[in-house]
């Protein structure tokens, strides 16, 4: 058991309208005034850990390592579908009592700490099951099988099977703590999905649909937590003018202007990798893509969505080293500058932090002391890090310094 905690490959993930295309009427920016400045991380196998009581001293020094860095909201898959280690829902509609008290202890755990989880719901990718598995389980294919995420936006049976689980997750109560989940403090945020794309939607309509329906679904439970969509930040249709700010100018069938329009989203999130999406370029022409990429983004938050606020969700950069800090300082300067201007640039979450036990399966991870212990690095799949220290000392300065402007 103990071999799962601390070094499975869990997989990381991939690395979440008007009929003319244009973006609804932009919405009075719903979460400005209650989407507080934040640094903080996604550590995405923290759910899987916790269900297993012999993986929870693992567990709580990371939340504890988390803490001690100053990051205050943690990014986690609140799913895990179909067959697997430590399955939330193994079949559809059926859900492990020992996973979701996992869960439940969790929270519990974090609350302590002052740390609030933004609850990511299922993933476009297939890790951890997500989308593709509910288009398995909605057209009756074995688990083994391969599906497409895309597929989950025309197929109205795997949608509802989504729903379903979100309704049982966010009308829960914590059988630890008695506190119903739509009154959670501990909770920061609904996160809809990881990196939905819906590959040939022209129109680039359906994921705008479903992000509509899927987030008046939440409110509809829970009124309290602001809701959001771990969007890429592909620009589409709605948005012309920044077409060609997507990386080898395409959409991917999405839209992000339109998709963050709807008003059920309290802020918009993207993700940014520029060693995926400018590849073959060195460390300085990513760090200067990566800038305009977040730019391109406050201008579309603040000019079509109203001030609507902006969480830079997930952002990274392989190996570690002196390319990563750099680029860490650039992330830091941006958000300093619009949380101390009152921009819409809000914050902005690291991916990824783990213990040093953990294997950097992506190339992404972050370790507190800077490095995975020795056994971790024997299994990392990327090119190892001796020494990551001035990465974690920019972060350990982002956080510091967005906590003090958030508390001023």
């Amino acid at each position: 058991m103990m071999g799962n905690c601390f070094g499975a490959p869990d997989g990381p993930a991939a690395a979440a309208a008007a009929p003319d295309g244009a973006p609804a009427a932009a919405p009075s920016p719903a979460g400005a005034s209650t989407l507080k400045p934040f640094a903080g991380c996604n550590c995405y196998y923290l759910l899987t850990r916790a269900a297993d009581p012999g993986c929870r001293p693992m567990v709580l020094q990371t939340l504890d390592a988390i803490q001690a860095l100053g990051f205050t909201v943690v990014r986690i898959w609140a799913f895990n579908d179909g067959p697997g280690w430590m399955s939330l829902q193994p079949q559809a509609g059926q859900y492990s009592d020992q996973v979701l008290a996992g869960l439940d202890w969790l929270l519990v755990e974090a609350g302590q700490r002052g740390l609030q989880l933004m609850m990511t719901l299922t993933n476009f990718w297939a890790e951890f099951g997500g989308m593709p598995q509910y288009v398995k389980w909605s057209q009756c294919l074995p688990d083994d099988a391969t599906a497409d995420g895309k597929d989950f936006f025309s197929d109205a049976k795997a949608q509802q099977l989504y729903l379903d689980f979100v309704t049982m997750l966010v009308s829960r109560t914590n059988s630890i703590s008695g506190v119903a989940y739509r009154d959670d403090p501990a909770i920061h945020s609904w996160d809809l999905a990881n990196e939905p794309r819906c590959e040939g939607d022209e129109s680039c309509s359906r994921i705008a649909a479903f992000i509509d329906a899927a987030a008046a679904h939440v409110k509809s439970l829970d009124s309290r937590h602001l809701v959001t969509v771990g969007l890429e930040g592909f620009f589409g249709p709605s948005s012309p003018e920044l077409l060609a700010a997507n990386p080898y100018n395409v959409t991917h069938g999405t839209d992000f202007a339109r998709e963050c329009a709807s008003p059920h989203i309290d802020f918009a999130s993207i993700h940014m990798y520029a060693d995926q999406w400018c590849p073959g370029t060195g460390d300085e022409q990513c760090n200067s893509w990566s800038v305009a990429w977040v730019q391109a983004h406050m201008a579309a938050c603040q000019h079509q969505l109203g001030g609507k606020p902006l969480v830079l969700q997930e952002f990274g950069k392989k190996p570690g080293g002196p390319g990563r800090a750099a680029l860490f300082i650039e992330m830091d300067q941006l958000l300093q500058q619009s949380v101390a201007s009152g921009g819409v640039l809000k914050a902005a979450l690291l991916w990824m932090f783990a213990h040093e036990s953990y294997p950097d399966y992506d190339g992404y991870t972050v370790y507190a002391s800077g490095a995975p212990d020795a056994a971790a690095a024997a299994q990392c799949q990327q090119q190892a890090v001796a020494d990551d220290a001035l990465s974690v000392q920019v972060l350990r300065g982002m956080c510091a310094a967005v906590r003090g402007v958030a508390a001023s």
